[in-house]
């Protein structure tokens, strides 16, 4: 498989305060890569790092073996690397048709945003069903949905997710995680932060374990839930 995203010796700060320290990794195409960890393990701040958004960083990010370390988010987002953040990020008042609009600001195109706005609201007809309804007035799991559906609007070959299940009803982490494996079936590659650590294993290819901000363990999934030190760290077994 193609390799996505290459991260090689990442390492980011908040002024004087390291939160990442040498960081590797690697995403390939058609892969779920989770990384989990306790909480001020530098997990989010790995993505935000990835997608240029902290304040200080060092290290080499290559996305499909182009060396894309100095680009700015837009460039990054333009160049086939998306981020869907913890928090919510829709237009509360505006309709999920505006939303999607709203999305696909880089592609010029009208005919190809049309295209790919009908092919995303075929791939969630949820979507399709209340495109005239606003957009704050959907369920947390509706919005997140429309966050990834929006993401889609660029094509891009890195999906960079942040939480996607965090504040969700059970049915609504089964539909996103359903979502996520959609995106896999699509051939993207996925970098995803989870808490829900057996859940999001489950349906992931390869695990990655931070702690203190490095990664201190990672291999395939299944390989982790079987560990009996990340079992019992972050699946709750004794």
């Amino acid at each position: 498989m193609t390799t996505v995203l290459y991260v090689q010796e990442l390492c980011a700060s908040y002024g004087a305060r390291r939160i990442l320290e040498g960081v590797n990794l690697q995403v390939r195409a058609g892969e779920i890569v989770t990384v989990i960890g306790h909480n001020g393990a530098g997990k989010s701040t790995l993505l935000r790092a990835i997608f240029n958004l902290v304040p200080w960083r060092s290290g080499k990010i290559e996305l499909l073996g182009h060396d894309v370390t100095r680009l700015n988010s837009d460039r990054l987002l333009g160049a086939g690397m998306a981020y869907v953040p913890q928090h919510r990020s829709v237009f509360p008042r505006l309709t999920i048709e505006e939303n999607l609009q709203m999305g696909g600001y880089l592609v010029s195109d009208r005919q190809l945003l049309a295209e790919r706005i009908e092919r995303v609201l075929g791939l969630f007809p949820i979507l399709k069903s209340r495109s005239g309804q606003m957009a704050g007035s959907m369920s947390g799991g509706e919005q997140r949905m429309l966050e990834i559906a929006r993401t889609l609007l660029q094509d891009p070959q890195l999906i960079m997710l942040d939480e996607p299940s965090i504040g969700l009803a059970p049915r609504m982490v089964d539909a996103v995680f359903d979502n996520v494996q959609l995106l896999r079936s699509e051939g993207k590659a996925i970098l995803m932060v989870e808490q829900n650590v057996k859940k999001a294993l489950s349906i992931s290819d390869r695990g990655c374990v931070m702690e203190l901000g490095a990664i201190h363990m990672q291999g395939q999934a299944g390989e982790l839930i079987g560990n009996e030190q990340v079992a019992r760290l972050y699946l709750g077994k004794r």
